[in-house]
């Protein structure tokens, strides 16, 4: 079990070396994550360095090494190298979508294929809404809703994306705001077409946000694999990756995702699957916007940004956080008049003081 107090100096430490280790040659990320020994998993916490090409260390220089450890904390290198998990031209047969999400929905639910006309196809993340004004948009990668530095705010996002089908007649939203490092995360403003579900393919509904820990297990729902689960073995990791027009970008928070040992083969997630969110299955809440992957034949291991920079940097909510709507105002009804006060009966007289009180108005 890993202590609050050692993840903060894993974290200190981090922080010292991350920037001058990335820059080396033939490194892809730095985070903190579990050791892996001999393939194995262990428990122990570890500043771990991906490197594109893992050498023997008698074939490294001096300056090629890395310390076995830092202020006592183990470092670990990684054979690993990441990249866009966005659809290429010509694999519309090699990475086809599953459970027909590439077909156009009269109700758009979530992880299916989207995409603007630049891109071929990726998936729809989440309905979210504006902080301020709770307008609803769509949540996505910037590499799915925008896909060139060229493109302007408005561009219009189609359901099923390019590759997919889809053409201008499947518009149902207009790029609204995106950032490009340390995130890669749109929003597209929804422009009602179509409505689009809070619910996945499956039925699960994404309306809430946690914070990605690590050995959390987590699921997401993306257009080229459908569900897929794994869990978190790092967190806090800076890559830097290929934009190609865009150029070499910095991506920060990030964590990844691997799969859950004993699990039957397969990918964890494929080219077509950025943009979906990342889910902790214990509690069915968003933690990642997922992004990248890990190229090659190698088992697949997914890339994700913790949702909760995202979230703060683009400006955005779940539906959990929505205010409660106000109750209703009842109208103020007239006030009832009050009841006249009861009168008291007059007495009833007998015969003889009936006959004496005429006597007495006729005498005085």
């Amino acid at each position: 079990m890993i202590t609050p107090e050692e993840m903060a100096k894993a974290q200190a430490v981090l922080a010292k070396v991350q920037t001058e280790w990335l820059a080396r040659e033939g490194v892809t990320a730095v985070d903190l994550g579990f050791e892996w020994s001999h393939g194995v998993m262990t428990g122990r916490l570890a500043i771990r360095v991906h490197v594109a090409l893992k050498k023997p260390r008698a074939e490294l220089s001096e300056e090629e090494l890395f310390p076995q450890e830092i202020e006592g904390i183990p470092v670990d290198v990684i054979e690993a190298t990441y990249g866009l998990q966005i659809m290429l031209e010509g694999d519309a047969q090699l990475e086809a979508a599953v459970d027909g999400r590439d077909q156009r929905f009269t109700e758009i639910p979530l992880g299916v294929s989207i995409g603007c006309p630049n891109v071929t196809a990726g998936t729809l993340g989440a309905k979210v809404y504006d902080a301020t004004t709770q307008e609803a948009y769509i949540l996505s990668n910037w590499h799915v809703l925008v896909g060139s530095p060229s493109a302007q705010p408005g561009e219009p996002i189609w359901q099923p994306g390019r590759l997919d089908g889809g053409g201008s007649s499947n518009k149902f939203a207009e790029v609204t705001r995106s950032v490009l490092g340390p995130f890669d995360a749109a929003l597209a403003r929804l422009t009602g077409e179509r409505p689009v579900l809070e619910t996945t393919l499956e039925g699960n509904h994404i309306a809430d946000v946690t914070t990605p820990q690590l050995g959390m297990m987590v699921w997401k729902s993306g257009r080229t694999t459908g569900r897929t689960a794994g869990f978190i073995d790092g967190v806090m990791m800076t890559t830097q990756l290929n934009y190609g027009a865009a150029g070499i970008r910095r991506l920060e928070q990030v964590f990844r995702i691997v799969p859950r040992p004993g699990s039957a083969p397969g990918e964890v997630s494929l080219g077509g699957d950025s943009g979906s969110i990342w889910v902790d299955e214990a509690g069915g809440r968003a933690v990642g916007l997922h992004f990248a992957g890990e190229t090659g034949d190698s088992p697949e291991f997914a890339l994700a940004h913790d949702i909760n920079p995202v979230m703060a940097r683009m400006g955005f909510i779940f539906p959990a956080q929505l205010p409660a709507p106000e109750p209703p105002i009842e109208p103020e009804l007239p006030a009832e008049p009050e009841p006249p006060a009861p009168t008291t009966p007059p007495p009833t007289l007998s015969w003889w003081q009936r006959f004496t009180n005429w006597l007495r108005g006729l005498f005085g």
